[in-house]
């Protein structure tokens, strides 16, 4: 009994990843990644372990993309005037919108993402498939958490009453090519 409940677990777990990449590199937003991908305190920079076909719960940065890109580029638009515009937001640092009040604050950008065996990473660092983990604060206070995708920005939208806000892609570190 116990081995048929087992091996229904792990087919159901199969199943449940297989769906969750219909197209390469799309994520299906049917299918909530885990919920942070943060480093803990016994995990080292790289990631931790993991087997391939899990859901995955790790993340790693290739050094090469930590090398070559030091930011994001975000197209913000203000639903309450028309305006719109890009700002370029550095790795581990916030930068206002153009309502003070809101801060956005990027941690990752993975230019070429991809999730497989368990890890969420980057397949090289031209940008193929980018998506970057983002957090926006309102006076101080997270209103969201998570991916977003320059190719699927429906899949984990930001959604917020007044703005609107699109990844265009990375910002190169000075003398990196492209």
């Amino acid at each position: 009994m116990r081995r048929n409940t087992l091996a229904m677990v792990i087919v159901g777990a199969s199943v449940l990843f297989g769906a969750g990449c219909r197209e390469k590199g799309r994520p299906d937003p049917n299918i909530r990644m885990a919920i942070s991908h943060e480093r803990t305190e016994s995990e080292p920079a790289g990631g931790g372990g993991g087997e391939a076909g899990a859901v995955p719960t790790r993340l790693e940065v290739p050094p090469e993309v930590q090398a070559a890109y030091s930011g994001i580029k975000l197209r913000w638009k203000d639903a309450k005037d028309g305006k719109e515009g890009v700002i370029d937001v550095p790795l581990g640092s916030g930068t206002p919108l153009p309502d003070p009040s809101l801060v956005v604050r990027a941690d990752v950008f993975l230019p070429a993402f991809s999730m497989g065996g368990g890890v969420l990473t980057s397949d090289g660092i031209e940008p193929q498939n980018p998506a970057a983990r983002i957090t926006v604060f309102d006076k101080g206070k997270e209103i969201f958490g998570g991916w977003i995708f320059t190719r699927f920005p429906d899949v984990h939208p930001f959604t917020h009453p007044r703005f609107k806000l699109q990844l265009e892609g990375g910002v190169r570190r000075i003398g990196t090519p492209g």
